[in-house]
């Protein structure tokens, strides 16, 4: 997407995923000029690359060119989980990654990735944007850390992942060794699978090399364009690790309260509206993605088994309150969520769930 059309979407996405009631602004900004460095979890090729690049220029633009953010991509001036510790240490203003990789460092901040079993990508916006998942983000997991949290992304319902050899029951899962980050993994190791967090680069050679027997990356187009097809053919869905999940931007929290309300409201509807961009681009590019796994790669899809998918959120329920209990602010952030997902589950079921259903009864063709 060209850079202008890119800015002149992302200005109407962000108004509406932020909440503003007004017409997008043209804020004037202050005479002096500001630059910040940006490091990334995520390389600069597919579309995270693309959108955090688009990101800095929608500042660049908006700002009139007096605030600036120079982009470094993974392994350009810091390796992929080494950007929160980047930030933290003022080498860069601003991180971007997913949640779940700074686990190392808070107890509650994987929860605002995405719970398995949770919410979906709008239930997650809701959350956000009206449900104060903000604010609770802030306060339980990234204040504490010195650092103020922004959605800037959601990749949607991810697949459940690649492996080896068929997985069907309980039992094919002990022993298994897996790349899955987050809440996800940690269930999946109650079951005696050797869980490996590996960043995006190291991925399909530790596929190949059979470092890993499998894993989980994000979804169709993702996952060809990263080449796992070519070393593994079994596809697994659904994606009931992260039914959705949210990408931060994270931000020095000192920086952040040296920007005067204008360069805020910029950084904010920047976000959103890179929020919504990846959000609506995966949405617009999987289904291709997929049919080209399928008719040309020849993968094979399957659907994980009632067995599988009714043990594991059992576990869940299980496993995840435990995790949650580790600290305070984890068990504030978890009740949170699970509360705002109460709220949600009856409209989902009666409108989205049900319309998919009845969806099928209409079979329309191009004229």
């Amino acid at each position: 997407m060209k850079r202008r059309e890119f800015i002149k979407k992302a200005g109407v996405a962000g108004v509406a995923t932020a909440a503003a009631a007004s017409a997008f602004p043209s804020p004037a900004i202050s005479q002096g000029r500001k630059q910040w460095i940006a490091v990334s979890a995520f390389g600069k090729a597919g579309l995270l690359g693309q959108a955090l690049n688009e990101f800095a220029a929608f500042v660049k633009s908006v700002s009139g060119g007096k605030f600036t953010i120079k982009v470094y991509h993974a392994g350009e001036l810091v390796k992929p989980f080494e950007a929160l510790d980047a930030v933290q240490s003022g080498t860069a203003q601003m991180g971007y990654g997913a949640p779940y990789y700074w686990a190392g460092k808070s107890d509650s901040i994987s929860f605002v990735a995405a719970m398995p079993y949770g919410l979906t990508a709008q239930e997650q916006n809701a959350w956000a944007y009206f449900g104060g998942g903000i604010e609770q983000a802030d306060k339980l997991a990234y204040n504490p850390l010195g650092l103020k949290f922004l959605p800037m992304g959601n990749t949607g319902n991810q697949m459940g992942g690649w492996y080896n050899k068929p997985i069907n029951t309980v039992a094919d899962l002990k022993g298994l060794k897996f790349r899955m980050p987050g809440l996800g993994g940690e269930i999946l190791k109650s079951f005696g699978v050797n869980v490996v967090l590996l960043p995006g680069s190291e991925v399909l050679p530790a596929l190949t090399s059979g470092a890993i027997d499998g894993t989980e990356w994000i979804g169709p187009a993702a996952d060809m364009g990263k080449g796992l097809y070519k070393v593994v053919k079994n596809y697994y869905y659904p994606g009931w690790h992260e039914p959705a999940t949210i990408l931060d931007g994270f931000f020095d929290l000192k920086q952040w309260e040296k920007l005067d309300s204008e360069q805020k409201d910029i950084i904010t509807r920047g976000s959103a509206a890179t929020n919504l961009f990846i959000l609506s681009k995966f949405q617009a590019i999987n289904n291709s993605a997929l049919q080209k796994l399928i008719n040309t790669h020849k993968i094979s899809m399957n659907k994980y088994s009632d067995e599988l998918i009714n043990a594991i959120g059992a576990r869940a329920t299980e496993v995840i309150p435990k995790i949650a209990s580790k600290s305070a602010d984890a068990k504030a952030l978890y009740n949170h969520i699970v509360k705002f997902r109460s709220t949600m589950v009856d409209w989902s079921n009666f409108s989205e769930a049900n319309y998919l259903q009845a969806r099928g009864a209409a079979n329309f063709k191009a004229i």
